[in-house]
């Protein structure tokens, strides 16, 4: 009889042996068709169900490989085919970073697939059941993506699709949009060891339905609650359909013909009885609305006053109107002027993309993007060395400068309406409403709900035609409103324009790639939540030290030597 891997005599358990491995064809095979699906549960046709499917391919790709090597390098190849497809917006954007986007995302499919199989393989660990085993990996993987590396690219999880079902989803006001990947890989777990693994089945079982049922019992309680909702303002959001090289090199003469068809969307808009007009992110053109700049373009004369013009505009059209304006706006502070082989030039001391409220009477609130976009305004690292990142500028983004500075603080904007109401608005900006921890710093700083709603203004121009994109910013920025129970208005250039509900919920949108206007009043959440006041992601931060510490268990020395 041959001894057991203890070295006993007794016959191995199901558990402790493993399967036949798989042809290098069919470890190929179940890869592919784990891509497929997860490009399927995502839009355009958010088949939500086949992420669940994915996440079963991947494991069982992961327990069956040949060899770590081959299963690691396949799988990396794989998903960075699929994430050249999903990405592809990036090509027009950075045609030499495109490539090398997709295949940095493509690392991460692969680490799931090489941690899951080592973890299988340890004497102890393969004895979890995979229905847990398979969340921690998953969850670990996604933290490191989604918060650690470049300042995190939170997009993509795999808990995202299940916002289809907003039964799902509800849990993410404890756990943030974690939980919704702890089921998808519960679930995947739990078909895997029915199949392949009976002994560990039990575990699995019990695990998924404990999950199951304090989902559905949740939910269904939050879901239920109505005594908790009070009206908010009357706010009507414009969409703009411009390119997105306007955020690059937006002419004078185009913004003459930009600008009044704005103003002619928010005078329609205005008809509505609305106490606040939103623009979206970037649109409205000069150096910024604080006195102390406009003071300066005007002493500087010798032509630089179009550089104050649209502010001075949107004054005067909120004043005629009698209507606040929420417009997204560049923000140039300690300007000076250069003059240098005869050509005047201002130069500003600092640079913010910023969101400005200007009162009827002339008055502005301004909020800073605190959270610059990786690689869209700041280059991660990179950014120390200006040298380098000047270099790696012209040869991948030519045309774009990464001059922006982060806002020195989170801080919420105050609106002010005719009935005599005060609300206290979140204005995150572009990323930033699909960021959980900035996100939740607006709304809850130092653990106490102080915002009302979010306003996000975004422009998302840079997708081009991909309107599947833009149904994905969309999908993230709906967590946030799960997560710290408060709806969310997103006024976008060229859409998705959008109300969320504080559930996570589509009230109503435009169609991506038109202009127009939305108007609604969101109902305001008077419910706080655990993940708000105190959580956060310290759930997946602490996964994400499981999964490490799981790690190095699995190099332990005797371990080694055993091998």
């Amino acid at each position: 009889m041959p001894a057991s891997e203890s070295g006993s005599l007794r016959s191995p358990s199901p558990v402790d042996v493993l399967q036949q491995p798989d042809r290098a064809i069919a470890t190929w095979l179940l890869l592919a068709s784990a891509g497929v699906c997860w490009w399927a549960a995502f839009p355009p046709l958010n088949a939500w169900p086949l992420v669940i499917v994915a996440a079963f391919a991947l494991i069982r790709a992961a327990d069956g490989a040949r060899s770590g090597k081959l299963l690691f390098i396949s799988c990396w190849v794989v998903f960075t085919i699929v994430w050249l497809w999903m990405q592809r917006w990036t090509m027009t954007v950075t045609g030499p970073g495109y490539p090398v986007f997709a295949v940095y995302l493509g690392i991460y499919s692969a680490l799931v697939t090489w941690l899951f199989r080592r973890f299988q393989r340890d004497s102890i660990l393969r004895k979890m059941p995979s229905a847990i085993l398979a969340p921690l990996v998953i969850v670990a993987v996604e933290c490191l993506r989604g918060l650690v590396v470049f300042d995190g690219y939170p997009w993509y999880l795999s808990g995202h699709p299940l916002i289809h079902w907003s039964l799902l989803v509800q849990v993410a006001d404890i756990m943030g949009a974690w939980w919704g990947s702890i089921l998808v890989f519960s679930v995947a777990g739990l078909l895997f060891d029915l199949r392949h693994a009976a002994r560990r089945s039990a575990g699995s079982l019990l695990t998924v339905g404990v999950l199951l049922a304090f989902t559905f019992g949740y939910g269904s309680w939050r879901l239920g609650q109505e005594d908790c909702f009070a009206q908010g303002p009357d706010i009507a959001a414009v969409q703009t359909n411009l390119p997105q090289d306007n955020k690059v090199a937006w002419s004078w003469s185009a913004q003459q013909q930009d600008i009044p068809s704005f103003m002619s969307l928010t005078v329609e808009a205005v008809a509505d009885d609305v106490d606040l007009v939103v623009w979206p992110e970037t649109m409205a053109p000069g150096l910024g609305f604080e006195a102390t700049t406009i003071e300066s373009i005007r002493d500087a004369g010798g032509g630089f006053d179009y550089l104050a013009h649209w502010p001075s505009e949107i004054r005067s059209l909120a004043k005629v109107l009698q209507v606040p304006m929420l417009v997204g706006s560049p923000t140039w502070l300690d300007l000076e002027i250069v003059q240098e082989d005869g050509v005047r030039r201002i130069e500003a001391g600092r640079r913010h993309n910023s969101a400005v409220l200007v009162s009827p009477g002339g008055a502005t609130q301004r909020y800073d993007k605190v959270a610059l976009t990786p690689f869209g305004e700041f280059m991660p690292y990179v950014e120390h060395w200006p040298w380098l990142e000047k270099s790696l500028m012209a040869f991948g983004a030519g045309g774009m400068s990464f001059n922006l500075q982060r806002g020195d603080a989170v801080r919420r904007l105050q609106l002010s309406t005719d009935d005599g109401a005060t609300y206290s608005i979140g204005t995150p900006i572009c990323f930033e409403d699909t960021m959980p921890h900035l996100c939740r710093e607006l709304v809850y700083p130092e653990g106490e709900k102080k915002a009302d709603l979010l306003v996000n203004m975004s422009n998302d121009g840079w997708f081009g035609g991909d309107t599947s994109v833009r149904a994905v910013h969309g999908m993230a920025a709906r967590f946030r409103c799960i997560e710290n129970r408060i709806p969310m208005l997103r006024a976008v250039n060229t859409g998705q324009t959008a109300y969320f509900d504080s559930s996570g919920r589509i009230v109503s949108s435009l169609p991506s790639l038109t202009s127009g206007w939305l108007a609604g009043s969101p109902r305001l959440d008077a419910r706080s939540t655990i993940y708000g006041r105190y959580l956060g992601d310290g759930a997946a931060w602490f996964v994400f030290v499981l999964v490490l510490s799981m790690l190095a268990w699995t190099w332990r020395p005797e371990k080694v030597a055993s091998q």
